[in-house]
């Protein structure tokens, strides 16, 4: 388990006064009978324009609609350092993934970005925290280097993404979870769509290094359709999980595609930007719907770029 005592300690300062603030709020309440007041919420996306990440852009080049109204919002400074979650696939049954899994591991170790908090954790029936947040990436390499043989067979990716999320959800700041695994599922607790409603409701960016492509190419001649069902599945779990939070998910077909994964995940991280605007607190159980628009103007003509954003709130 995160030792969230000793992170949230960093931040002390930060927590001590919204919690102040929460209970002079509280008290006043109960006292005049009104209803809470709205919270401030941070909103992180990428901008792109085609295969380029868009940097340098200003609040005047960003429009935010939440449920289809204009929103009022600030252009802030992603939180320095991000909280980001390597989530590994470690299962007996992901060996036909191992050089996949390598080479992703691989290439995170080679771009990931000085100066974050880093923690990795692995999963097969159940999630283990391998490296607890550091800044020192040796102990994520040191770490990587002994997991050893999988003691389980079973792949429990929904209980281990809904796992993360709560953990991170508790953490300040801005978070990150990285997926590597295949998306397929064996034995979970929780439900695909409990997992959707628990993304919904976190504010944590997924990215994805989609695992079993090359496999599939290699065997699907010999593969069964419930088999070939449940790899689309996969894929088509992890995509949600990244197009619900406002990160990607990426398949590669070669081995040597995992390292470019990794570094285009960075890259993303590196260059996100942050909207903060104010909103009713979280807890009724309805999705609001979330849209950014970002562009510039050249020659007098608007020039439109895609968003990465997630789409709504729960």
């Amino acid at each position: 388990m995160f030792d969230t005592t000793n992170y949230i300690r960093r931040h002390t300062a930060r927590k001590v006064a919204l919690g102040l603030a929460a209970l002079t709020w509280s008290l006043g309440a109960r006292t005049a009978n009104v209803g809470p007041p709205d919270e401030p919420r941070s909103l992180y996306l990428n901008v792109e324009k085609g295969s380029n990440l868009i940097t340098g852009l200003t609040q005047g080049n960003f429009r935010l609609h939440l449920d289809g109204k204009p929103q009022p919002f600030r252009l802030e400074k992603p939180e320095e350092p991000a909280s980001v979650a390597l989530l590994v696939e470690h299962s007996g049954s992901s060996g036909y993934f191992a050089d996949d899994l390598n080479a992703a591991l691989q290439g995170f170790l080679k771009h990931a970005l000085e100066g974050h908090w880093y923690a990795l954790a692995t999963f097969s029936h159940e999630v283990e925290i391998r490296t607890d947040f550091t800044k020192q990436i040796g102990e994520i390499t040191a770490a990587y280097s002994q997991l050893g043989t999988p003691t389980w067979s079973e792949i429990d990716t929904y209980d281990a993404v809904y796992e993360m999320l709560d953990k991170m959800g508790r953490l300040p700041g801005r978070r990150i979870l990285v997926v590597v695994g295949s998306g397929l599922d064996t034995f979970s607790e929780h439900s695909l769509g409990q997992v959707q409603k628990k993304a919904e409701a976190e504010n944590v960016t997924i990215f994805v290094a989609g695992l079993g492509s090359l496999f599939r190419g290699a065997y699907d001649p010999y593969l069964d359709s419930s088999a070939r069902m449940s790899l689309v599945q996969g894929q088509a779990f992890l995509k949600m999980l990244a197009g619900k939070t406002g990160g990607f998910a990426w398949f590669p077909n070669q081995v040597n595609g995992f390292p470019d994964v990794m570094q285009g995940i960075m890259q993303s991280i590196a260059t996100q930007y942050r909207l903060g605007y104010d909103a009713p607190p979280n807890g009724s159980g309805k999705f609001h719907t979330v849209k950014v628009e970002a562009f510039r103007m050249v020659n007098d003509k608007r020039e439109d770029f895609k968003v990465l954003v997630r789409e709504g709130w729960r």
